[in-house]
């Protein structure tokens, strides 16, 4: 049923039946009843789109992921969505990678439809950035730290997570036997892990050689394509802290391949605590990423920001959590 159909029913206009719906401008008390008693009578539910244009409130909020798939970003849209159906609100999601995309996020923001954003930016110089800092509406970021520039930003803990999992390597390993295979260069996490990998070494006496700490991307292809080289090179030994658990099953596999035994060779720690890290044998350790937390808490900032649009910007970081199987340790977890 349509907004029509009820004004024919109760013999009115269409504006009448928008006043009585939406409680906007004054309407008989006798002509309202007839209004309300058509809008029952026929089923009739508003279209809350119509709604939102009406009051200038949405009370929805955009969320603008990059085109990954898997549980990484299922967790965290998950997470937001829970919370956002908690405290009352919609959420709306959109992917952004490429050029039209990005000009497709810049309609969202400006559209009227939603009342506050929150944007993943996992690359350090995404130019999605600077359109996030002009759209001029409340704006959460995560997975990057903007709060230097006046955006409110919600991250994972890398540098904890890094130092929980290089302690544990180098119980059994020296400093300049463990390596870091890591995503792409720019990556924020990938950058701040790296950056954290540098810092315990140095701490233990270690300037970290130039092989010791490698970029690529997260796949699986990429943990082979490294550990197939180094394995050439007869260094395929120690311990290596990956990227994610997709880059740790890589290595893993051409380990396997080239008669390289993990733990007892080759100890290995993922990131992610993905379902693939419990399929693998040895089952995979890794640092586990509270992704459903990270979606909540980005929620809650941005109607927090909403409330309080005066507010000095903050960043927040979320710890992880080390998960010890055996790729890393001889011990049965």
């Amino acid at each position: 049923m349509s907004i029509h159909d009820v004004a024919a029913a109760a013999g009115v206009s269409i504006a009448t039946v928008s006043r009585v719906v939406n409680s906007t401008g004054v309407v008989a008390a006798a002509t309202a009843a007839r209004v309300r008693e058509a809008v029952q009578r026929l089923g009739y539910s508003p279209n809350p789109l119509a709604q939102v244009l009406g009051s200038g409130e949405s009370h929805v909020l955009g969320i603008a992921l990059p085109r990954f798939h898997g549980e990484f970003m299922s967790r965290l849209l998950s997470g937001a969505d829970e919370e956002a159906a908690k405290l009352g609100y919609h959420l709306i999601m959109t992917t952004i990678t490429s050029r039209s995309e990005r000009q497709a996020g810049r309609g969202i923001m400006g559209s009227g439809l939603i009342d506050a954003m929150m944007v993943v930016l996992t690359e350090t110089d995404d130019p999605l950035a600077s359109t996030v800092l002009d759209s001029g509406i409340p704006t959460v970021v995560i997975d990057t730290d903007l709060s230097s520039k006046g955006l409110d930003s919600v991250v994972l803990d890398n540098e904890r997570g890094t130092r929980d999992a290089l302690d544990h390597l180098l119980r059994w390993v020296e400093p300049d036997k463990v390596f870091f295979v890591g995503g792409p260069r720019t990556n924020f996490d990938s950058a701040r892990r790296a950056a954290a990998f540098e810092d315990v070494l140095i701490g233990r006496g270690v300037t970290p050689r130039v092989d010791q700490i490698s970029y690529g991307d997260y796949s699986v292809d990429w943990g082979k394509e490294w550990a197939t080289r180094m394995h050439q090179r007869g260094l395929l030994a120690g311990a290596v802290l990956a990227g994610n658990d997709k880059i740790a099953c890589g290595i893993m596999r051409a380990a396997e391949d080239a008669r390289v035994w993990v733990p007892d060779q080759l100890r290995v720690v993922g990131f992610n605590d993905s379902q693939i890290s419990r399929l693998v044998r040895p089952r995979l350790s890794t640092v586990a990423l509270p992704m459903d937390d990270l979606g909540a808490l980005a929620v809650r900032t941005l109607v927090r920001r909403l409330e309080n649009r005066s507010a000095p910007a903050t960043c927040q970081r979320l710890a992880t959590r080390l998960v010890v199987r055996e790729s890393s340790t001889a011990m049965n977890f």
